[in-house]
């Protein structure tokens, strides 16, 4: 199931050390990041803000043993990183891993939420499992009753409309839904897509809510009755009720519109949506490797411009800055780090980072305030 340094999950499949990146003012500022040296992970961090300023990082990994002498025999365990904004040293927090009395060791990359203050975090371990925190308890942990296992599957969660939303990809072959009232403990399955066949999904899906309904974004191919089956990745939408019910499926990148010439375009890997200024905005890798954005202001009809000129060496991570505006970050194929903003109606790029890495790398974005943070995976350790 495991092998060192290769751990087959969508989105990443290498393990390495934390990277914080901390952007001055200055807007020409480059910066060198900090290592936290706390815990060997794979993959990015799903990161929450708590209610004291700090930030809850959940990773699939071990601690180092000068850390922690508590250390799961089975190389990764559900973890979570408290920086706190007082003190320097971060608090490392083992989560519970006991599930009817089987021990679950868990992998790829985790996705957490936040219901009125209190913290939901999922991850994979062989099944999902669900973190909950009380202030009471503390951190518990059950097992969702998925129809059959979701191996090597990242869940990604959002919670809207008074429920919490899971989807996974097991073994990137069909794109599960589960739903889950926040007033109970029963969850609801579907699987989106069953008007079209599934041949492959590439990567994870990104969801958002946008006018009373989510729309779940991912790359993938898909064989329709009708036609032969495709070669390459489409972006599709789907949009899902809040009630769990699927309503339409659209591959926007096939049908959007172009603000700057082109035609449509193929894509890969895992995109990143966001919501600013009442419209959607998605950013994708495409086929060639440059990052290019689909945005649409009512969910239906859809342009795309270009955000990068060149190549990018792996997924872009988004965020909305506290003026509501979007910032991409990505590495380029040298792996330095690149901030992208939109300009006068057209995207600019930045190298912000000093020193480069990897460039096969899923830089995630948090806003702390009026400051954004980026945490980033070093491999080379």
């Amino acid at each position: 199931m495991y092998q060192a340094g290769s751990i087959s999950t969508p989105g990443t499949c290498t393990q390495g050390k934390l990277l914080q990146y901390v952007p001055g003012f200055d807007a020409d500022q480059t910066i060198i990041p900090h290592q936290e040296r706390v815990v060997t992970q794979c993959g990015p961090p799903s990161i929450l803000t708590g209610s004291d300023g700090g930030l809850h990082l959940f990773v699939a990994g071990k601690a180092d043993p000068t850390r922690s002498l508590s250390c799961a025999p089975w190389p990764l365990s559900p973890l979570c990183i408290h920086l706190r904004p007082e003190t320097v040293a971060p608090d490392l927090i083992r989560l519970p891993d006991m599930v009817d009395g089987i021990q679950r060791f868990v992998s790829g990359i985790p996705s957490a939420v936040m219901n009125h203050g209190a913290m939901l975090a999922y991850f994979n371990g062989g099944q999902l499992l669900e973190y909950q925190r009380s202030s009471e308890n503390g951190w518990s942990v059950s097992a969702i009753p998925v129809p059959n296992l979701v191996i090597d599957a990242n869940p990604v969660a959002t919670i809207a409309g008074g429920s919490v939303f899971v989807l996974s990809a097991p073994r990137g072959e069909a794109l599960l839904l589960c739903k889950r009232d926040l007033q109970t403990a029963t969850w609801h399955f579907v699987e989106l897509g069953t008007e079209a066949s599934v041949c492959s999904l590439s990567g994870d899906p990104a969801v958002t809510e946008f006018r009373g309904k989510l729309h779940v974004f991912v790359c993938a191919v898909f064989a329709d009755r009708h036609f032969p089956v495709q070669e390459a990745f489409e972006l599709w939408d789907f949009v899902v009720d809040l009630d769990g019910s699927p309503l339409e499926a659209t591959p926007i990148s096939a049908i959007a519109g172009f603000r700057v010439g082109g035609a449509p375009v193929r894509v890969k890997g895992t995109p990143s949506a966001v919501v600013s200024h009442q419209r959607l905005q998605v950013f994708v890798r495409t086929e060639s490797g440059r990052l290019v954005e689909f945005r649409s202001s009512d969910g239906q009809q859809w342009e795309s411009l270009p955000v990068s000129q060149g190549e990018v060496g792996g997924n872009a991570g988004a965020v909305l800055s506290g003026d509501d505006d979007p910032v991409v970050y990505a590495s380029d194929l040298m792996g330095y780090l690149t901030e992208f903003r939109e300009i006068e109606g057209a995207w600019r790029g930045r190298t912000i980072s000093r020193t480069s890495g990897e460039a096969e790398r899923w830089p995630r974005p948090v806003v702390c305030g009026r400051q954004v943070r980026i945490f980033d995976l070093d491999v080379a350790v």
